[in-house]
């Protein structure tokens, strides 16, 4: 049976309908959900019902999966499962609103994911939305000086700067020395060529990037500010209203997302996210 693909946004992200991930995605299936996925970067599905187990085996289709860095939110009987919930269901510490700022997955590592996978078990039911951009667009709509600018940069990640400032302020847990060294600075191409669609995207995040290599940091601070408010204008961006049971997953190759904000003392909200390990953006 064909799937049915409902386009959510002028220029990214649809809905596909017509099948039921539990049990088991077929091969023919599979390629109709890869290709969704390379046209659109964002899907999403409705109504789903998982275990982690079939959360884990249809992540796998795409790859092999990795952790998360902190690995006191990854789920003991899973450790393929990071768990966003502000409870801390399943053994693993609370987290209220993780990501709540733009950015990519994990771009301060050599090997960023290729994409992540989120399943919605509880969400509040006002706010909380994830809002996504999509970075194919953003590239393109740049002015031909810029473009000319930005290409064969190198851009400068870490992770430390962001888990710093979300530590002083009591949003994370301090770490040890020796876990905070293993966060240096990696490069990455500020605008990145995608390995299955070969369209160009921008390559950087308010969230990881930090510097521009070769740069003044003044002078890359503003190119960055400029960047990322350019990729953040409405019309780039989708913001997707959760429901129990969705399920969305995004390249991280070539669109940011951003968490908003619920209560969080008064609802629970509780995701599970699988990560797929990608390949050196170039």
């Amino acid at each position: 049976m064909s799937l049915t693909i409902t386009p959510l946004h002028d220029t990214f992200v649809a809905a596909i309908e017509g099948t039921d991930l539990s049990s088991g995605v077929d091969d023919a299936t599979m390629d109709e959900i890869r290709q969704a996925f390379h046209d659109n970067s964002i899907i999403v599905f409705h109504g789903q019902d998982l275990s982690n187990d079939q959360h884990v085996a249809f992540s796998r289709h795409f790859g092999e999966l990795q952790g998360h860095t902190v690995s006191h939110w990854l789920l003991p009987s899973h450790p393929e499962i990071l768990v966003l919930s502000n409870r801390g269901r399943g053994g693993v510490k609370p987290l209220d609103n993780g990501g709540a700022y733009w950015h990519s997955d994990i771009t301060y590592e050599e090997v960023p994911p290729l994409g992540s996978i989120l399943y919605a078990l509880t969400v509040p039911p006002e706010g909380g939305n994830t809002m996504f951009a999509d970075m194919y667009a953003a590239y393109e709509a740049l002015d031909d000086e810029t473009k000319e600018q930005v290409d064969g940069l190198i851009g400068i990640h870490t992770y430390k700067q962001r888990y710093l400032k979300m530590a002083e302020g009591g949003k994370r847990p301090k770490l040890s020395d020796e876990k905070m060294a293993e966060w240096t600075d990696v490069e990455h191409s500020v605008v990145l060529t995608h390995p299955e669609t070969g369209r160009k995207a921008l390559f950087v995040n308010e969230g990881f990037t930090v510097g521009i290599k070769g740069m003044e940091q003044a002078e890359a601070d503003a190119l960055l500010e400029k960047l990322f408010a350019h990729s953040t204008q409405d019309r780039f961006v989708y913001s997707h209203p959760w429901k129990a049971g969705d399920i969305v997953m995004w390249d991280n190759r070539c669109t940011m997302h951003c968490a908003t904000p619920y209560d969080v003392e008064k609802y629970e909200r509780t995701m599970h996210r699988t990560t797929i390990r990608g390949t050196k953006p170039v």
